[in-house]
């Protein structure tokens, strides 16, 4: 273990909580990885005071801790990762596709693989070197990983909320479409977020595409993302 990852693991060792009541067995949570009950927000001060204390780190450095995190036993391991790259521009910017996928393969269930794909990147990030995302969406939606065909749907979520681009638009429901017919909870949960974000931008796009395939739409889906529609509410 490198020496920042042992510092980093420390960290959230000595903020790991024993409730009688852990949320260690929430669905949303259940990945089988060890868990310290860790809160989300004391995860996020540690990711904050580590790159506030490691501002110079070497790229190779920088990759070799993530690496290790995401390759680590417990649940918080891997999100504290996803929090460091989400708060480290410099650092996602020498972060491509091949890399991402290979630390996909370490992350299971919604609140890891959300953790990294949710937010992490923008959509200027993404539209800045397309043609290699593009791509890499397109093998995660065709992956026999069901986490990564999650991630393939959850990648454009925010991306697509914040931008007006067409081309997230028209990959989004590309992926959609190859997904629509799968019944797994972590995949039509996916589909519904990722269509209830598109509202916000794309809302004529996804009316017309509900309208069109209702039939064959998970129909969480197509509740949740028609309330969308009419209310502009979750």
């Amino acid at each position: 273990m490198k020496p920042h990852h042992r510092n980093i693991l420390a960290s959230i060792k000595k903020n790991g909580r024993t409730r009688a009541h852990s949320q260690a067995n929430d669905s949303y949570l259940s990945s089988g990885h060890h868990y310290y009950d860790v809160s989300i927000p004391t995860l996020r001060a540690i990711a904050k005071a580590w790159l506030k204390e490691n501002q110079d780190i070497v790229h190779a450095e920088f990759i070799a801790t993530i690496d290790g995190l995401y390759r680590g036993k417990s649940y918080e391991e891997k999100v504290l990762a996803s929090l460091v790259i989400s708060y480290h521009r410099a650092g996602r910017q020498i972060i491509g596709p091949k890399q991402l996928d290979a630390w996909l393969d370490k992350l299971v269930g919604w609140a890891e693989i959300d953790s990294l794909c949710a937010s992490a990147f923008t959509a200027e990030e993404m539209l800045a070197e397309w043609p290699a995302w593009k791509r890499f969406i397109q093998a995660l939606a065709r992956d026999r990983n069901i986490n990564k065909r999650r991630a393939a749907l959850v990648f454009l979520t925010t991306a697509t909320r914040k931008s007006d681009d067409k081309r997230l638009a028209a990959l989004a429901l590309a992926t959609i479409e190859g997904l629509r017919h799968e019944r797994e909870i972590i995949i039509t949960k996916a589909v519904s977020w990722l269509l209830r974000s598109m509202v916000v931008r794309h809302k004529s796009m996804v009316a017309a595409y509900i309208k069109d395939n209702r039939n064959s739409l998970p129909a969480i889906a197509v509740r949740e993302t028609s309330r969308k529609i009419a209310t502009g509410r979750k």
